[in-house]
């Protein structure tokens, strides 16, 4: 498989799994009380499908590039992990969803400063955009965590918000490193 082609499934892969978040997000916003009940389930087998998604395509890559993808087992099994417990304790997740959503923003925001790190050693001038997104996303994290709302209701129209700013963010990172990647593949000729 060529570099553009790889590139290309990434982006897609990439790009439709924010695209998901983005939903849910908007989903969690728009009818939090709604939502509450099933969102256990609903969310532990996006995080499973997310997770599952980034690991393949870990595992499937040809390795000539590995440092723009070497977040994604991590990441990805992070995801995994956390879509099981999800899935398996959703009364305690109910309880706890704050915590675990902030924990995956700040998952994803270690995975961002990872991909600016590598982002910066192959160059990209985007690599500080990266890295501010990722921060961005850490600390969105490591509020929601704290969970000063004190309403469930709230802190779930809050992680959404959080999910869309994610969404949003992975979508942005994903088309800048991608413009970058085509010049770098394939510079202006004299």
């Amino acid at each position: 498989m060529d570099f553009q082609s790889v590139c290309k499934k990434l982006k897609e892969s990439w790009i439709f799994s924010a695209a998901i978040i983005i939903v849910l997000g908007l989903i969690l916003v728009l009818f939090p009380a709604e939502t509450l009940t099933s969102v256990s389930y609903v969310l532990g087998g996006l995080a499973i499908a997310m997770g599952v998604i980034r690991s393949v395509r870990y595992f499937k890559q040809d390795h000539t590039y590995p440092y723009l993808f070497q977040s994604d087992l991590a990441v990805g099994l992070l995801s995994v992990g956390f879509g099981i417990f999800m899935v398996s304790q959703p009364v305690k997740v109910l309880s706890l969803l704050p915590h675990v959503f902030g924990m995956l923003m700040v998952g994803w925001g270690v995975g961002g400063i990872l991909r600016a790190v590598d982002a910066k050693k192959a160059g990209f001038s985007y690599w500080g955009v990266l890295l501010g997104l990722a921060i961005v996303s850490i600390v969105l994290g490591w509020l929601i965590m704290a969970n000063p709302f004190g309403a469930m209701e709230t802190a779930t129209v809050v992680i959404g918000a959080g999910l869309i700013y994610q969404g949003v963010t992975d979508i942005v990172a994903v088309l800048a490193v991608g413009k970058r990647i085509t010049q770098w593949k394939n510079p202006p000729q004299q």
